[in-house]
């Protein structure tokens, strides 16, 4: 029989289809294979490998803009490969095709679809979808499969469902069966030494490796610690996974050679199981296949899920093992760097929760007792069966989900996610009461929005969004990142300024990092006042300083400083302003000469400054700041008209309010 094999550019492709073929080769003799994927990716140093022979096509994947060029170099380079791809198929004329997704499959599955149509081949296929949901290519190649595979019972709703079946997530049966005296001993370290296995996937990862240096000090300074770092190999234009964490170790000081003892690295490694059987410890991305392997070996992880991940699925897929006491998960933050967003998990937060655990065993083996019970362990066995079946023409087992099927994830859309987060707080009775972990969780989509640089921020955009997020959950963490928001002086771009920006950070986000960020976390430290007050003397948003000079008065403690800048903000050239500084003014105030200062808005032009100040006035004489005495003669001289076109009149009710306190007030002094 002639198998061919496709799908690919990550692990989460390659290795299914590589336990997949382990497989066939046991249940069938004389198996003839091909696979075929791309030239510069993972599978093309993997599968020679593991002894199978490759050929490669031309692919590339759907571009996300709706640029032209984009779409017609995707169409040419496709069409290229599609028609190599079929030389291929017309040539192996292969019995059975594997397909585990990726756009790397896509000129094979595409090029099969239009042959068995014209009747020049009559393959079976068993397409395998790993995800809950699946991909573009798979929803397409599901329509020509025979058979698909699924790791998640949901799944099955974008498929026709009489040819699914729910097998779970294939892995090499190496894992689990690898015992640790024999990984210990292939890897040369001695049983009693503790042993972290930290990696981010076959191209691994910039947050993990870059956290995981930044560890090393203190994990080297733990007598008896071993760290395997897989740093993986993916270089591209944005990232050199070996050359840049070489260089960061440089810049620590790391020598490989006299570090050897604590810290070994390794580009890629192709028994990984042995790594995972020799663990105490495992920090990993959440992809399925990744906690697939870590639960079937039975060890406790650190999950650090992809921010950009589809769906949020590794998130999602790091609460469930969380719920189920498998695993920590530690989020990827927001950061400022260089003027820019960006994001990270902090090393030496990661190095003190590694250690934590390291120095409590017993919760280190109640991870790993946990991760070992949701493992399935027959995913082979299941898969293989529906080949079987593919052969002997039975049908899979009926699926037992009930449609139109409910997705529980949060909203995607970011002004949905903050509906919900403002419902979810009034549910639970306030951020204080709400989990831990579902804090974390939701803090967590508060970076992701800060991240973003999409610039559409009237009237909720993504990192505007993200700022109020980060005040409604009380992210004390990031108010340096809105500091940093509120003190960036990057000019804008030409055509972002001709369209009314300023900054990098427009006017509407520092407004909203100083209303929902800065005053709902309620707090104001010297670098924050600081920080407001020059708001208030030098943002060219009206909105921003008005915002600012109402939060100084609501937050900061009376000082003749404050006092002194605001007195100087009243020369504001927006009305808007000059109304927020009287009020801060009043809340404030600590000297005579703010009495003298509001003198001077008693006949004012604009009537909600005449209306502030007495406002102001009822706050110093409630203060203590001023007496009754002082202000008596005063009542008088404030202009009370104002063009309200209601049945009452605000200005003079407060101005009649203010002579009644000043009344009580020499009521209570004089003598009986």
């Amino acid at each position: 029989m002639k198998c061919l094999l496709t799908g690919g550019g990550t692990g989460g492709h390659v290795y299914p289809a590589l336990a997949i073929a382990t497989e066939i080769q046991r249940r069938y003799k004389d198996v003839e294979f091909l696979y075929v994927g791309r030239r510069d990716k993972l599978e093309a140093w993997v599968v020679p490998q593991h002894g199978f022979p490759l050929q490669y096509v031309r692919s590339r994947p759907f571009p996300r803009s709706s640029s032209p060029l984009a779409l017609a170099l995707f169409g040419f380079v496709l069409g290229l490969g599609i028609l190599k791809a079929a030389v291929i198929l017309l040539r192996f004329k292969p019995a059975l095709i594997v397909c585990t997704g990726g756009y790397v499959s896509a000129p094979i599955m595409l090029a099969f679809r239009v042959l068995r149509k014209i009747g020049l081949i009559r393959s079976k296929v068993f397409l395998y979808e790993p995800n809950a949901y699946p991909g573009l290519l798979n929803q397409v190649a599901g329509k020509v499969a025979d058979r698909i595979g699924v790791a998640f019972e949901q799944a099955g709703k974008w498929f026709d469902m009489k040819r699914v079946a729910v097998v779970g997530y294939p892995v090499r049966r190496q894992f689990g069966e690898t015992t640790r005296e024999v990984a210990r001993k292939t890897l040369g370290i001695a049983l009693d030494r503790e042993v972290v296995l930290a990696f981010g996937g076959s191209g691994g990862a910039r947050v993990i490796n870059e956290a995981v240096v930044d560890a090393l000090p203190l994990w080297c300074q733990r007598s008896g610690l071993v760290v395997i770092h897989i740093t993986g190999r993916y270089a591209g234009p944005d990232y050199n996974a070996v050359e840049e964490t070489t260089a960061r170790l440089a810049k620590l000081g790391v020598d490989l050679d006299t570090s050897a003892d604590c810290y070994r690295r390794y580009d890629y490694m192709e028994q990984i199981e042995n790594a995972y059987a020799a663990a105490d410890l495992v920090i990993c991305r959440g992809g399925a296949g990744t906690l697939t392997e870590v639960c079937e070996c039975g060890v406790g992880a650190i999950v650090v899920p992809l921010a950009t991940a589809a769906e949020d699925h590794q998130a999602i897929n790091a609460r469930q093992l969380e719920r189920q006491g498998a695993a920590r998960i530690v989020y990827q933050e927001a950061h400022w760097n260089k003027g820019q967003i960006v994001t990270r998990v902090d090393g030496h937060s990661l190095a003190r929760l590694v250690v934590d655990l390291l120095e409590r065993p017993q919760e280190r083996k109640k991870l790993g007792r946990a991760a070992r019970s949701i493992a399935q362990g027959d995913s082979l066995e299941r898969i293989g069966a529906e080949i079987d079946g593919l052969f002997q023409g039975t049908r899979p087992a009926p699926l037992n989900m009930e449609l139109p099927l409910s997705f529980k994830g949060l909203p995607a859309d970011p002004n949905q996610l903050l509906r919900y987060v403002q419902e979810r707080l009034r549910e639970v009775g306030g951020i204080e009461a709400m989990d831990p972990a579902e804090r974390g969780y939701l803090q967590y989509q508060a970076d992701c929005l800060l991240v973003s640089e999409e610039w559409y921020e009237v009237p909720l955009g993504r990192r505007n969004v993200g700022i109020k997020l980060v005040g409604y959950l009380n992210y004390r963490k990031q108010l340096p990142l809105l500091l940093e928001i509120l003190n960036d002086r990057t000019s804008d771009g030409l055509w972002r300024r001709i369209c009314g920006g300023d900054f990098c950070h427009g006017g509407i986000l520092r407004r909203n990092a100083i209303e929902y960020g800065i005053r709902l976390m309620g707090a104001i430290d010297r670098q924050t006042g600081e920080t407001l007050v020059r708001t208030l003397h030098e943002d060219p948003y009206f909105e921003a300083r008005a915002i600012a000079a109402q939060v100084l008065g609501e937050l900061s403690e009376p000082s003749v400083a404050l006092e002194e800048s605001l007195i100087k903000a009243l020369a504001d050239r927006s009305p808007r302003v000059v109304v927020e500084v009287i009020c801060a003014l009043g809340k404030v105030g600590c000297t005579e000469a703010v009495l003298d200062t509001l003198r001077g808005f008693y006949l004012h032009d604009y009537w909600l400054c005449r209306q502030q100040v007495v406002t102001a006035l009822r706050h110093l004489l409630e203060r203590q700041i001023v007496s009754a005495v002082d202000i008596e003669a005063d009542l008088d001289q404030i202009l009370a008209i104002a063009p309200f076109f209601k049945p009452e009149f605000p200005l003079k009710e407060n101005l009649h309010q203010l002579a009644e306190l000043v009344e009580s007030q020499q009521n209570r002094s004089e003598p009986r």
